[in-house]
């Protein structure tokens, strides 16, 4: 049996515990591979009942979707040792009970079990709180027993960084120049300030809007020079990173320096389309959990509004219109989240947590229209890829049934604009809230603006947290020091 209760354990457990029962808050676990090991561990610690709430040993696939709400298509897409579902089962934990931490872990322990991929040993791990999840691959060494130990200590490792980073602990703060913000999933050691780089700033920004990116990015990394383009193009070997929001293409050529690329917004299609992009340097998108949560929260009151009938009654009151209609069950509200990742993950276990039944695509899992067959209501938070692009064409609209609604919160191009508003205009669509357009902002002349069907954003379903992002930043630029796997790395192949 692993022999989990070491004086070091115990120590982590401690500091954990007091730094949530400072905060008044709460710790719960989704368990596969550990088996409950590291629920042991903490409450093998007096006084844990103060902050430790409660756990589940979901073991079984089955046991994942009946008790954390993991859905069956991620299972079968991903299999149970993913990212994606151990953030899952994170969200799942969170969704049904009073904690406002959790962790969850699945993993391969051994002896037997291997997959082509995931060999003994893979484990994945997944910590946080609602709108900010975080994950982590390991690949632990040994037999059976190392392997469950060394997930425990990595596990409670994490939740302690996470819960110290939200308490403003100087430790992280000395490292990144400022506690404020998220940066969950980043070891962060008081010795390791970021020295000795050489950063460019550059992007689609106003003066004023870059003045302000650089002033929070010199709070979040004060050890940093930031340069603008110009200063960058005078001394091109001297840049270690390119921070940027949507460059003009071109711009980042003749640096030879260059090792990393961090893009301030979550989406990286226009700047994978920009073919002067060095090809060796890798790139990183913002997942950034403040924007997270707001789209999380747009997502929420979407589908609610759409559920409960809300914008037909604004637009009764428009006309004084006294008029009430039927009301249905969540629970008979079909809702699909199409993406599989931190945003898709986190709107549809907030969505499944209200009752609704959730599904959630991917482009790489089953095809689309026998699940949009099944659903009242669409919600799109894919990336913008070759393979997405028009994705809501004639076809796929007519594959729902007659009267559901669309919620695009992804990008503009996901969705043919004329074969939309036919749909709309021929009752095949009840609504659709659109955030994002072809072309932002919106033409006035657009038929978007006046139509009766259309609840329409000016692209702010969720904003920047600029601190938040400049700590993830902070986190990316020092794992790049250290020689860590960078977060958020894109696959260029696949477009995101």
């Amino acid at each position: 049996m692993p022999t989990m209760h070491t004086d070091k354990t115990r120590h982590t457990v401690q500091q954990l515990g007091d730094q949530l029962r400072q905060r008044g808050e709460r710790l719960a676990l989704a368990e596969s591979c550990t088996g409950g090991l590291i629920a042991a561990a903490c409450t093998a610690v007096a006084g844990s009942s103060d902050w430790f709430d409660g756990g589940f040993v979901t073991y079984s696939n089955a046991a994942k979707t009946a008790d954390l709400g993991v859905p069956p298509s991620l299972l079968a897409a991903h299999g149970a040792v993913s990212q994606p579902v151990a953030e899952a089962m994170v969200a799942g934990v969170l969704s049904r009970g009073r904690a406002q931490w959790a962790a969850a872990v699945t993993g391969i322990a051994g002896p037997g079990g291997a997959v082509p991929g995931k060999p003994v040993g893979t484990v994945w791990l997944a910590w946080g709180r609602a709108g900010d999840i975080r994950s982590e691959r390991l690949q632990c060494q040994g037999d059976r027993d190392a392997v469950r130990d060394e997930t425990v200590n990595q596990a409670l490792r994490r939740l302690r960084e996470a819960t110290a980073v939200a308490s403003g602990q100087p430790a992280v703060r000395s490292a990144l120049g400022s506690a404020s913000g998220s940066t969950f999933g980043s070891t962060v050691p008081p010795d390791a300030p970021l020295q000795d780089l050489t950063a460019l700033l550059t992007g689609r920004l106003d003066a004023a809007e870059a003045d302000t990116w650089r002033e929070v990015l010199r709070e979040a990394m004060p050890t940093v020079r930031w340069w603008t383009l110009d200063e960058a193009r005078r001394a091109p070997a001297e840049v270690d990173v390119a921070v940027v929001a949507n460059p003009e293409p071109g711009s980042l050529r003749g640096f030879p320096r260059l090792r990393l690329i961090q893009s301030l917004w979550a989406g990286v299609d226009r700047l994978l389309a920009d073919t002067s992009l060095p090809a060796d340097v890798p790139l990183a998108r913002m997942v950034e959990p403040m924007m997270t949560r707001a789209m999380t929260e747009t997502a929420v009151w979407a589908v609610l509004s759409l559920h409960r009938g809300f914008f037909a009654y604004a637009q009764r009151q428009q006309v004084g219109q006294w008029r009430q209609h039927s009301q249905t069950r969540a629970e008979d509200t079909p809702v699909a989240v199409l993406g599989a990742g931190v945003l898709g993950h986190s709107a549809g276990a907030a969505l499944a947590a209200l009752g609704y039944p959730v599904s959630h695509w991917h482009r790489d899992g089953s095809p689309l229209e026998p699940l949009l067959a099944r659903s009242r209501i669409v919600v799109n938070l894919l990336p913008l890829t070759p393979h997405t692009h028009g994705l809501f064409d004639r076809q796929r609209l007519a594959a729902l049934p007659r009267g559901a609604s669309l919620v695009n919160l992804a990008r503009g191009a996901h969705v043919v604009d004329a074969d939309l508003l036919q749909a709309l205009d021929s009752g095949q669509l009840r609504h659709a809230v659109l955030d994002v357009f072809h072309q932002e902002p919106l033409p006035p002349e657009h038929p978007f603006w006046r139509h009766p069907k259309v609840t329409l954003l000016p692209h702010v379903a969720a904003l920047t947290d600029l601190r938040s992002a400049a700590q993830q930043v902070a986190a990316n630029l020092l794992r790049l020091q250290r020689g860590e796997p960078l977060q958020h790395r894109v696959e260029r192949s696949r477009g995101y």
